[in-house]
């Protein structure tokens, strides 16, 4: 049967510019971790954005736009199980905002990231070229365990991007249903028999003052001015 759809607004301007910034910036962060690459000029202040990128989302998660609440992500992970078994059956309905299984990565990946960003304020590379703002703060012994926790945990986040990246192109090519373009337009295609929750969206210049305001927390933290 052949099902109508029209076109409704599912994410607003500061959940996208969030989210391709940090898609950049990690990207960046695990090439030149790996590879050197811009290692000594870049790292640190690729690292630092992070950080103030994971702020600012927690913020725009308490003032922001409803979809984009911190409640919202936490759904029953009971709900996140039948929503992967819903996907496997192709069942899986349109979502004006994360799905059940969805929220779970998202908040997964926040924590992870945080974990990151913080770990290196503390540490430097061996060769102790370039430090975090805060390296030489705490003791011998809690700096060597942040700096292994850092560089284990750079391993748990490919994995955790891998997956991410994988059931992205699951719901595009097996579901047929497509994340990627609602993140970059902010608009995605609803099915009038679906009925269509109600979301509140934030108006823009909220997102500037809290933005201003994640920059200056982590600026004068990590020396910026």
């Amino acid at each position: 049967m052949d099902t109508d759809y029209r076109k409704v607004r599912v994410w607003d301007i500061w959940i996208r510019l969030f989210h391709w910034s940090l898609v950049v910036s990690v990207g960046f962060l695990l090439i030149s971790g790996e590879t050197g690459w811009q290692f000594f000029d870049w790292h640190r202040t690729a690292g630092e954005l992070v950080l103030m990128l994971i702020v600012f989302r927690i913020l725009w998660g308490i003032l922001g736009s409803s979809n984009a609440r911190i409640q919202a992500l936490f759904q029953s992970p009971v709900a996140g199980l039948q929503h992967l078994g819903k996907l496997l059956r192709r069942e899986s309905h349109s979502e004006r905002g994360h799905n059940a299984a969805g929220s779970w990565a998202v908040l997964a990946m926040l924590l992870i990231l945080t974990v990151q960003a913080v770990t290196g304020f503390f540490i430097a590379d061996e060769d102790e070229f370039l430090e975090g703002a805060l390296y030489g703060t705490l003791s011998n012994s809690s700096t060597a365990l942040a700096y292994r926790i850092h560089h284990l945990n750079a391993q748990l986040i490919q994995i955790v991007i891998a997956v991410h990246v994988f059931m992205v192109f699951a719901y595009l090519l097996y579901a047929r249903t497509n994340l990627i373009g609602p993140m970059i337009t902010g608009w995605m295609r609803w099915p009038d028999r679906q009925t269509l929750p109600d979301t509140h969206f934030q108006k823009f210049w909220p997102g500037l003052l809290l933005l201003a305001a994640s920059a200056g927390v982590i600026g004068y933290i990590a020396g910026w001015f």
